[in-house]
């Protein structure tokens, strides 16, 4: 995995570029700045954070106005792009089509990068409610969705271990799971049963249920439903739910392994 502090890992880093990123993911997160309020909140000189977003607005990484500076749209179209460089994504659209179709609610397809969970397609049925809380390409906390608890799974201790060093373990409600040794019994559970549910652990009111997507040489990604408990509750989410979206996964798997369901 990556590296999110300046001080991990045992590669060569570079300053300059390791300033631009903070800045840049400062930005991110609080919205339009001045100079000088980047500077104070990273406790850098302005002369230094203006030569920074100097040069990150003429590569139009950054726009400024009125004095402020927020990310460019330039992350979009890098976004849309990289993207598409996920099997996933290119071999899982049509058959999550197919299943919200099917099933009347939002279907999504998500991985795992740096030890966080992407969610890169959503698709909706007729009855899909928009909970607020997912949303495309922001990061998630792993242990919070069926889709993360999927990909946790998957990895074995050591591995999981070391994703909650980093990033600890998140909260999007009081549901979510915060304590260790929960989470790992959980993840126990899953890989013996091939699929994840969160209830109500990412966004109040909302269950979901995940499974995995495999390729060649393994986890490619997972397929999720999510919506409202009152109807994703009892045999459909227990059984109904779990055997569609392991049909789909499957599918896609073909799909992206390039072979026959009979070559397995």
């Amino acid at each position: 995995m990556g590296s999110t502090n300046r001080n991990e890992g045992t590669g060569r880093t570079i300053q300059s570029v390791d300033a631009s990123l903070e800045i840049l993911t400062t930005l991110v997160e609080a919205g339009p700045m001045t100079i000088t309020e980047v500077a104070d909140d990273l406790d850098r000189s302005p002369s230094n954070v203006l030569a920074h977003l100097t040069t990150l607005e003429r590569r139009e990484f950054v726009v400024e106005e009125d004095n402020e500076y927020r990310p460019g749209l330039r992350y979009y179209d890098i976004g849309e792009k990289a993207k598409h460089g996920y099997g996933i994504f290119q071999h899982g659209r049509e058959p999550a089509d197919q299943l919200a179709d099917d099933i009347g609610e939002y279907v999504w397809l998500m991985v795992e990068e740096h030890g966080k969970a992407y969610y890169l397609y959503k698709t909706g049925g007729e009855q899909a409610v928009e909970s607020g809380a997912y949303t495309l390409g922001s990061r998630w906390h792993l242990n919070t969705t069926a889709g993360g608890k999927v990909v946790l799974a998957h990895m074995d201790d050591e591995a999981v271990d070391t994703v909650i060093d980093r990033h600890g373990l998140g909260s999007m409600t009081p549901n979510s799971i915060t304590d260790r040794e929960e989470l790992m019994a959980e993840l126990d559970t899953i890989r013996e049963e091939g699929i994840a549910f969160d209830d109500e652990e990412a966004a109040v009111g909302i269950r979901s249920v995940a499974a995995p997507v495999r390729g060649v040489d393994g986890l490619i990604g997972t397929i999720t439903v999510s919506g409202p408990v009152s109807r994703l509750d009892g045999d459909r989410l227990t059984e109904t739910l779990p055997r569609k979206l392991r049909e789909q996964a499957d599918i896609i798997r073909i799909k992206y392994n390039g072979a026959s369901a009979t070559d397995y």
